[in-house]
């Protein structure tokens, strides 16, 4: 089963902008992407199609699980 932590952020258009994360550590605290996500908005390194991003929207973890068939 493989993880990822998706970062939806506002930016300057008012749409959502997503970055994600592969396989972040197993025990990732609410604090923690808050944190982060703000040091995202605040250092404004990343920039969208609809421009810079401008806050935080949510964030979640999402797992994958595959099953081979053949």
């Amino acid at each position: 089963m493989s993880e990822r932590l998706e970062m939806t952020f506002v930016n300057s258009a008012g749409t959502s902008s997503k970055i994600s994360v592969d396989n972040p550590k197993e025990d990732l605290t609410l604090e923690e992407v808050q944190t982060g996500m703000a040091s995202i908005v605040a250092a404004n390194v990343f920039t969208s199609s609809g421009g810079d991003l401008v806050s935080a929207k949510s964030a979640r973890i999402v797992s994958t699980e595959v099953n081979q068939l053949f």
